[in-house]
């Protein structure tokens, strides 16, 4: 008898399941829906939305590319993921994010990601041989900077939607989409720049939003100068962190010499007086290339985001003490979007600079006044702050100088509203270690919530989830999942700082 019921159960949910995901199918193919690619569970929709929603009178248009994969059974609604940047491509990572993910969240949940405007399928916005020409100028910042944001523009196959990319915009996007699927409920989950993205859609959607996660918080509350000086003290701190446990380790301090910081900065310092010269290993005739203090910190600051990409730092540096510098260049060569073989630009589908600043640029506002007393001000606040965090938080304290001269109006001067979303429970998620999101963003985010979970990874790295940690992966599955928040406002997880070192041997590193 219970088995005949359980079958009949079965048989139940099974005619419920197949209408509901039969229902956004079908509401796919009315919107023109096809497969992403060959063989994709997603379905790649296009939606025609207003160039600026904020404009009733303005009537122009523009695509955005979202790819939808319908629940397997009955669904809860859109599972949204804004992934990082701004200038990434979510589309692209759609498939590889949603291996990761519980088995059930397929089954009870439409998964959605998108190219948000500008980038890739949503206009294809890029300037790779800008910022090829920016890395490997000689300039300094001030010229440097002018030159990329003119050059970037310049090389954009068309500078119709630079005054509408900003945040706010975006997420009318998405709402267009939710309107179109004709959903009630969004399930919301924002990395790195989604974070950003997801808090300024709740806010000005509150009503679908059944409940969010952000990992690797924005506080949308800071200007563009308070974010870069917390996020240059967090990358000064990590930069720190992993030198001193380098000098716990036996291995890596004695490849560094028995003063793994103490190296660093006498690096540094040689890198200040003048660049030092670097063999390309493998050419004939030998090819020689200069390592610069600018180049040192593309390697390092693209190093710090993870346990794993430190301790390859941690390699890279212990190498450059044996006189081999080839593999901090070439670290940097790679980050910076060059082939490092030919310094030809090596553009990634899944990443953009222009749309990175198209959006950074009409996000936040950099001081006021002409360009040039925006840029006096802007670099007088970045050598303050330099002073400050001479390892690394110098260079930070640089990355969004283009803004000043970026050609697109400027944003008003007001932050927005700390977000509150009452009903609406909200995971924060962070790690100790993240150095470009830092951990007091996310405890601030979390303390004005009026229904926030704060969960804290010890060490860690830029974003969490995904990343095998059983404690994280257990929080995340019964949020989305169970729909359980967690049983205080404030849980803990632990994930290593730095991964293990692997000692020289023979002059050359045992891993390669």
């Amino acid at each position: 008898m219970l088995h005949r019921l359980a079958l009949a159960l079965t048989a139940a949910l099974l005619l419920v399941a197949a209408p509901a995901a039969a229902a956004t199918a079908d509401r796919l193919e009315r919107l023109g829906g096809r497969p992403c690619s060959a063989g994709s569970e997603f379905v790649c929709v296009t939606l025609t939305v207003p160039l600026d929603h904020f404009d009733p009178a303005d009537t122009r248009t523009t695509r955005v590319v979202f790819a939808v994969r319908p629940a397997d059974g009955a669904s809860r609604g859109l599972f949204v993921t804004a992934t990082g940047g701004p200038g990434s491509s979510g589309i692209a990572v759609a498939e590889s994010y949603t291996e990761s993910l519980p088995p059930r969240m397929l089954r009870v949940y439409d998964l959605v990601y998108f190219d948000q405007r500008g980038m890739g399928r949503s206009g294809g916005l890029a300037c790779p041989q800008a910022t090829a020409r920016a890395v490997l100028s000689e300039a300094d910042t001030a010229r440097a900077g002018q030159a990329f944001a003119a050059n970037c523009t310049a090389e954009l196959r068309s500078r119709r939607l630079l005054p509408y990319m900003g945040t706010a915009q975006a997420v009318e996007d998405l709402e267009a989409l939710r309107v179109a699927l004709d959903e009630p409920e969004v399930y919301l989950y924002g990395e790195s720049y989604g974070t950003q993205y997801v808090q300024t859609y709740a806010a000005a959607h509150p009503g679908p939003v059944r409940r969010m996660a952000i990992d690797g918080v924005v506080d949308l509350t800071l200007t563009g100068p308070q974010f870069w000086a917390s996020a240059s003290a967090a990358f000064e701190r990590v930069l720190g962190d992993t030198l001193r446990i380098c000098g716990t380790r036996t291995g890596c301090r004695r490849d560094l010499g028995g003063d793994p910081l103490g190296f660093y900065e006498r690096l540094l310092a040689r890198l200040e007086r003048g660049p030092l010269p670097v063999r390309v290993p493998g050419t004939r005739p030998a090819v020689t290339r200069q390592l610069t203090r600018d180049l040192l910190a593309v390697a390092v600051s693209a190093s710090l985001y993870s346990p794993a990409s430190r301790a390859a730092l941690l390699g890279s540096l212990a190498d450059a003490r044996r006189g081999d510098r080839w593999p901090l260049l070439e670290t940097a060569y790679i980050n910076a979007g060059l082939d490092p073989s030919t310094l030809e630009p090596a553009p990634d589908p899944a990443w953009s600079d222009a749309v990175y600043f198209g959006v950074d640029c009409r996000d936040y506002r950099y001081y006021d006044g002409t360009p040039p007393e925006r840029s006096a001000a802007f670099l007088a606040e970045a050598d303050a702050v330099g002073a400050r965090y001479p390892l690394i938080g110098w260079s930070t304290a640089q990355s969004d100088y283009a803004c000043v001269w970026w050609p697109a109006p400027e944003p008003g001067p007001e932050r927005p509203a700390p977000l509150v979303l009452p009903g609406v429970p909200v995971l924060v998620a962070n790690a100790t270690a993240d150095p470009i999101t830092p951990m007091d963003q996310a405890r601030d985010v979390a303390a004005r919530l009026a229904d926030g979970y704060l969960l804290t990874t010890r060490g860690g790295a830029h974003v969490m989830w995904g990343r095998g940690n059983d404690c994280v992966e257990a929080a995340y599955r019964r949020f989305f999942v169970g729909l359980r928040a967690p049983a205080e406002r404030r849980t803990f997880c632990s994930h290593a700082t730095v991964d293990p070192y692997a000692p020289l041997e023979r002059g050359r590193r045992g891993r390669r």
